[in-house]
């Protein structure tokens, strides 16, 4: 199997010590790093463990019309697919087929494959020369939760319908790069998280995991114009505990949400996928709703639409310049039960995706382009913070037992719905004077482009004065809208630069990943976190806003 990306130095590294106060200082982002990142302790239990009755079964049957050519049913009775199946399935596909060229984002951290799937009518795999054919870019991703595996098996089926099969057609206008399978370590285990306990659906923004940098590194050199993130939710666990009744739809769907998403992005997905996804739901009799989640409180009725966030996939997929798009089978906690009419519906979700972008072609490619000029352009005020809208919903929920309708009223936290409780002047970019080399390695990961100061100078600036709230609670963690870890003011000031500063400018399509990593207050945002660190009894943060446009460096 081909291979790309950084290769690790093999070298043995010459043992020093750092001093106290750095190793503090790395402990610390450590911890919030994991505070932020890692998967409530509940979510732990026994990933299979609830088997629904049959009088609820009856509504899920398997979806005849549909062949899926995949692993898991190649025998009457499905299966998981192991890593030694799937490797063995895409190197078979590789083989036969003149289109797909197979190649690695890397390894786990348990030392699995990470493969990566180019499919081009012209059976390339350069992503500089597939960039040149100029058609739209669409990368699927399956199984970033490893407890979620229909995502990851109807990859392998849409792999195999582009390879040789129905969806074959669609690459003379189209490019399609899948991810099968993002979380090898935690299929393998049937966790949601990866190996080191972090979730890498919230690691995004961070980058923080190798997994979630390798897919990013690939999607550097070759940026996707639309992303599909293929996942599964909870069918039981806290609808029953919380609710006494579980949940009912075949599958959710929700589009990116932060506010900084450029609208015509999100234009885009509600006009041409939006109604694509519902007709293919429509011809095959899924039931379906915007994706919501809730919390463990037992004593509240509210349910969340998929969060803000500015880590979470989908929403830093938009951030970056791209539709994306999150899809979610009802399968957490079920085992393989209706399982190929899980795998089915994501495969026909998918084939509706792909089909409505190769029907755009070009005048897709050049709306998408237009929003990343717009994103550049942009002068508008940043919303520093918001209120979620909150409306009473009547879920369609069922009897866990009899498997009737069981409609049931909670309030919903609607996230697409939103209200500015304060905003920002947009800066022309920002200076960053400590730890630069690791915020610029993160943001190019994101298609960030960024540069030195060519000469020290003073330069007049917004500087930030820094409080801390303090450690995240459990709560904040759980949340899907973490909470913001440090409260800021803003003052003028002249600051001495030196050269060789990072300036990480604000007029790229990209800027909302910049204001996203760099505003203090942002949840997630690297100083919060501690990428850019503070020592003890600072309160000015290292990072300013440059408010002028300066010519302070020449991109790199």
């Amino acid at each position: 199997m081909a291979r790309s990306g950084l290769r690790r130095d093999e070298s043995v590294p010459e043992i020093t010590f750092a001093p106290l106060r750095t190793v503090v200082r790395a402990l610390t982002a450590a911890l919030l790093l994991a505070l932020l990142l890692a998967a409530p302790a509940a979510a732990q239990r026994a990933p299979s463990d609830y088997r629904q009755t049959d009088a609820v079964l009856a509504h899920y049957p398997a979806l005849k019309e549909v062949s899926l050519q995949s692993p898991a049913f190649v025998a009457a009775t499905p299966s998981l697919t192991s890593q030694d199946e799937l490797a063995t399935f895409v190197t078979g596909l590789a083989r036969n087929s003149r289109h797909l060229r197979l190649a690695s984002l890397g390894h786990s951290q348990q030392g699995r494959d990470l493969p990566l799937l180019y499919f081009t009518q012209e059976g390339l795999d350069d992503p500089a020369a597939i960039a040149r054919l100029d058609r739209p870019v669409i990368w699927l991703i399956g199984q970033q939760h490893g407890n979620e595996p229909a995502g990851g098996e109807a990859m392998l089926a849409v792999a195999a319908a582009l390879s040789s099969g129905e969806l074959e057609p669609l690459l003379a206008r189209l490019s399609v790069v899948i991810v099968p399978r993002g979380n090898p370590d935690g299929a393998a285990a049937d966790r949601r998280v990866l190996a080191s306990g972090f979730d890498p659906n919230r690691d995004h923004l961070l980058l923080s995991q190798p997994e979630t940098r390798a897919l990013h590194a690939a999607m550097r050199l070759l940026p996707p114009d639309v992303v599909i993130d293929h996942h599964e939710f909870s069918v039981a666990w806290r609808w029953v505990e919380k609710f006494g009744a579980m949940q009912a739809v075949d599958v959710m769907i929700l589009e990116a949400t932060h506010p900084g998403v450029p609208r015509s992005l999100t234009e885009i997905a509600h006009r041409l996928y939006r109604p694509a996804l519902e007709a293919a739901m429509d011809r095959h009799g899924l039931s379906s709703h915007d994706y919501v989640t809730t919390g463990t409180d037992m004593d509240d009725r509210l349910v969340s639409l998929g969060g803000n966030a500015p880590g979470i996939a989908r929403n830093t997929f938009g951030l970056r310049g791209s539709v994306s798009y999150l899809i979610e089978t009802r399968g957490v906690g079920i085992g393989l039960q209706s399982y190929q009419r899980r795998v089915s519906t994501h495969y026909l979700l998918a084939k509706s995706l792909l089909e409505a972008s190769a029907g755009e072609g070009a005048n897709l490619r050049a709306a998408i382009a237009a929003a990343r000029r717009d994103a550049a352009a942009d002068r508008s005020p940043l919303v520093v913070s918001h209120k979620v809208a909150r409306r009473p919903l009547e879920m369609p929920l069922m009897d866990p037992q009899s498997g009737a309708a069981k409609p049931t009223p909670v309030t919903l936290a609607d996230s697409r719905t939103l209200t500015a409780i304060e905003h920002r002047e947009r800066p022309h970019g920002y200076l960053v004077l400590r730890e630069g080399q690791a915020v610029a390695e993160r943001l190019a990961l994101n298609e960030v482009r960024v540069c030195e100061v060519t000469a020290a100078r003073k330069v007049a600036v917004e500087a930030y004065d820094v409080e801390r709230l303090g450690a995240a609670s459990r709560r904040s963690r759980e949340s899907i809208n973490p909470d913001q870890s440090v409260r800021v003011t803003l003052r003028p000031a002249t600051i001495d630069v030196p050269a060789g500063a990072l300036f990480v400018p604000m007029n790229q399509p990209a800027a909302g990943i910049v204001a996203a990593a760099l505003e203090p207050d942002s949840p997630g945002s690297y100083l919060g976190v501690g990428i850019v660190p503070m020592d003890d009894g600072e309160s000015e943060a290292p990072v300013y806003r440059v408010m002028a446009d300066l010519p302070l460096c020449t991109p790199r």
